[in-house]
């Protein structure tokens, strides 16, 4: 874990117990891809049966930063992800109708996407057993999600499923 976050957990995950924060590390993936896609009504999270976490959203934009070198949409998206530090990898894939950039755009702005953020989180960094911290996960996500820091903006959902319980929730 970084040494700010050590140093101040309480700054990062607020309230929430140690058990919560690979949820509330969901949460942040939700919002960022909703951000993405302002128009999508919905982001996919599913909390996969061994620990990792996957979010993916629709109809998303993206445009590269102005005065940066040209790189791929999927590390342009990455680096606005900064709680990826606080995973073993993170990996996010990229697909679209359109193959390049928008014509017109001058291959700075890409539409049209589908993102899919996928998180191997560490046991280790948050002192938990591996794989453990989904245990009544869309319960406890739900509540994450109902605080005002969390909440989803108004009209946008976040689907959730339990891979390993098979479980799934429609949030607010």
């Amino acid at each position: 874990m970084s040494s700010a976050v050590k140093a101040n957990p309480g700054l990062y995950f607020g309230a929430f117990p140690a058990a919560d924060w690979p949820l509330v590390i969901a949460a942040w993936t939700a919002a960022d891809l909703l951000r993405l896609a302002p128009a999508a009504p919905v982001v996919d999270v599913i909390l996969h049966r061994g620990g990792p976490l996957s979010a993916t959203v629709r109809g998303a934009t993206v445009a590269a930063p102005p005065h940066e070198a040209r790189r791929p949409v999927a590390d342009i998206i990455r680096s606005g992800l900064w709680y990826t530090e606080l995973s073993r990898s993170t990996t996010v894939h990229t697909t679209s109708d359109h193959p390049s950039p928008l014509p017109g755009e001058a291959d700075r702005v890409w539409s049209g996407l589908t993102v899919t953020v996928h998180s191997e989180l560490d046991a280790n960094l948050f002192g938990l057993p591996d794989g453990t911290w989904w245990r009544d996960g869309i319960a406890r996500f739900a509540k994450i999600l109902a605080t005002p820091r969390h909440r989803p903006p108004d009209g946008r959902r976040v689907h959730v499923t339990d891979e390993r319980t098979g479980e799934r929730a429609s949030l607010p």
